[in-house]
């Protein structure tokens, strides 16, 4: 679980994907603060015009908690990352969605959504994640759903950042189910390679 008032420690770059949670209910005034703290010019710029309240919150704590998951993950401060996951402003497709810092290789990153349940996934390599609410133990709706979300997110964001003129075919990928805390679950889909990119 992530905790926006303690960032993470350095956490490298392990070979796979590394996932992390965020309950929204447990974020207090101090989490908002960490987590506005963490925000680019432009992203303060939104988070200065919601109104006080539990949507302002949110986006501080979804969004700088990304900011700090993948700061740890380059190992450099927040201020130092551009977070890249809008249209490209070349052909206006949504591409691979990577945080990346001067003289590092970016970190790909996904995040979803369930309830009051935040799931991230960062990856060496274009990841999707996908989170859903379990009806009992065993949903295999749930499962399904999980898993269909991972794969679009994934799949529809694979052609890589500055490569909109090729093709971005991907020829490998891993499908994980992940346990998540809070009547969740979770699927993490991870490409293993692309044509003309290495895995």
């Amino acid at each position: 679980m992530l905790d926006l008032t303690a960032p993470p420690a350095l956490l490298g770059r392990p070979v796979g994907a590394q996932v992390w949670t965020l309950l929204l209910p447990d974020q207090g005034p101090a989490d908002e603060a960490a987590g506005a703290a963490a925000l680019s010019v432009a992203e303060r710029g939104v988070y200065a015009g919601l109104a006080p309240g539990a949507a302002r919150r949110r986006f501080a704590v979804v969004r700088g908690g990304l900011r700090l998951l993948a700061a740890a993950r380059l190992g450099c401060p927040p201020g130092r990352i551009a977070v890249l996951d809008g249209v490209c402003p070349l052909c206006a497709r949504l591409h691979d969605s990577v945080a990346a810092a001067t003289g590092e290789e970016p970190v790909h990153f996904s995040w979803d959504r369930a309830g009051d349940l935040v799931v991230y996934a960062l990856s060496g390599t274009t990841v999707g994640v996908g989170a859903a609410r379990l009806a009992e133990d065993s949903d295999p709706t749930a499962r399904a759903a999980a898993r269909r979300t991972a794969r679009r997110t994934a799949g529809g964001r694979a052609v890589m950042r500055g490569g909109c003129t090729g093709p971005g075919i991907i020829v490998d990928r891993t499908v994980d189910m992940v346990a998540v805390p809070h009547g969740c679950t979770a699927a993490v889909v991870r490409h293993t390679g692309a044509a003309g990119q290495p895995g």
